[in-house]
């Protein structure tokens, strides 16, 4: 995500699915009479809900179980979708399977882990939680989890209403704010054995019921893409990209699918980079380490940019995304780039946010990279690392 000294260009559903009474049973976990009655004699306690003709309101999913396409070499229990679906054509998605995560056991078949990094957070999460629940599941299935850089007083709201999301774990930072792209180098360290792609989700932008399997199946056209970039709605971001190749100069952090074993190769975000420019900076170095940055505009989410946005006090915001700017200077175009930058800062900008800004960029380790005239990787007017479509 990046920010310019006058303007800010956002770095960064629709769909139905009726949920049934959890399967208390996981993969290779056939129930044996024992498990039918004791299943039985849940539902009793629990008013005899049955799951067919049941509405989504009339549910209430256990908090360890979520729905995933079943594998087809997985042993578990699956069912039709409920009668009286007024979507047809959900009939025809793979059979779905509800199955128990309780905490602490493993899930290596996810073959997605759905990231959001929380910093007081809680109004947008009832809305993400409600687009995260109408996910249409990708094969192998996927997790979601939760970093709260701000855990407190808000952090028990913000637990429960995570909790929400069927199969997802809430992490709160030992440390406090720890920064954007630590927080989501943090989360990939916990993902499964079997996890082959991370989801990186604002908690202010919603994926459409589609988005992340439009993601994964162009992921899986192209086994060098390690950023694949949601189009975001209703505002869609300015960068130009390659309708036939979906080629793009770099991927914006609001809803991109990153391949695991390219962002584990690549080391992760550059944690220098507290907030702001971490998504340029990944990008570009996938780029010369022969990785592929790739644009889906039918893939979408629904992003809230400053826009929209008004209320929110964006000052922290705007130190750490000048701060993102000169840092990507330094690292990729040499100080005379930089020079440059602190030169428009001081005309635009206050003596005492000027010198609050380079205070905190002096702090930064001195890291530098030959970009190898790479074509992606460019400077340009309005701080977006690209040409604009319009």
């Amino acid at each position: 995500m990046v920010r310019s000294p006058t303007t800010w260009d956002g770095g960064g559903g629709a769909g139905h699915q009726l949920l049934g009474p959890p399967r208390r049973w996981a993969f290779g976990q056939e129930p044996g009479a024992e498990g039918h009655r004791a299943r039985s004699a849940s539902h009793r306690a629990q008013g005899g809900a049955q799951g067919a003709g049941l509405s989504q309101h009339q549910l209430r999913p256990r908090s360890n179980s979520f729905v995933v396409a079943a594998p087809a070499d997985a042993r578990v229990r699956t069912r039709n979708l409920p009668r009286g679906d007024p979507w047809p054509a959900r009939r025809l998605l793979p059979m779905m399977a509800v199955v128990n995560v309780a905490r602490g056991d493993p899930w290596p078949l996810a073959r997605v882990q759905v990231q959001v990094v929380l910093h007081h957070s809680e109004r947008w999460l009832p809305r993400l939680v409600a687009g995260l629940r109408q996910l249409t599941p990708v094969e192998g299935g996927f997790t979601v989890a939760f970093w709260d850089n701000a855990p407190g007083t808000e952090s028990g709201a913000t637990r429960q209403v995570a909790d929400l999301v069927l199969g997802s774990s809430y992490h709160p930072s030992p440390t406090g704010n720890i920064g954007f792209g630590a927080a989501h180098n943090a989360l990939a360290q916990l993902a499964g054995p079997g996890c082959q792609y991370l989801l990186l989700l604002n908690p202010d932008a919603v994926p459409q019921y589609d988005c992340l399997q439009k993601l994964v199946a162009a992921a899986e056209l192209d086994p060098k893409a390690a950023l694949i970039e949601a189009a975001q709605f209703p505002i869609e971001h300015p960068k130009v990209y390659d309708p036939v190749s979906l080629e793009t100069n770099w991927c914006t952090a609001a809803c991109v699918l990153v391949r695991r074993e390219a962002f584990l190769e690549l080391g992760g975000f550059d944690q220098g980079l507290f907030l702001y420019c971490e998504d340029v900076d990944l990008s570009w170095r996938a780029w010369l380490a022969g990785w592929h940055c790739r644009y889906v505009e039918g893939a979408r989410c629904v992003h809230v940019t400053e826009d929209q946005d008004l209320a929110k006090d964006r000052s922290a915001e705007a130190l750490h995304s000048h701060v993102g700017h000169l840092y990507l200077r330094r690292k990729y175009f040499g100080p005379e780039a930089v020079a440059e930058y602190q030169g428009a800062l001081r005309e635009h900008l206050a003596p005492g946010a000027v010198e609050q800004i380079l205070d905190l960029f002096a702090t930064l380790p001195q890291t530098t990279v030959d970009r190898r005239e790479d074509p992606h990787i460019v400077l340009t007017p309005g701080e977006i690392y690209a040409d604009r479509r319009w």
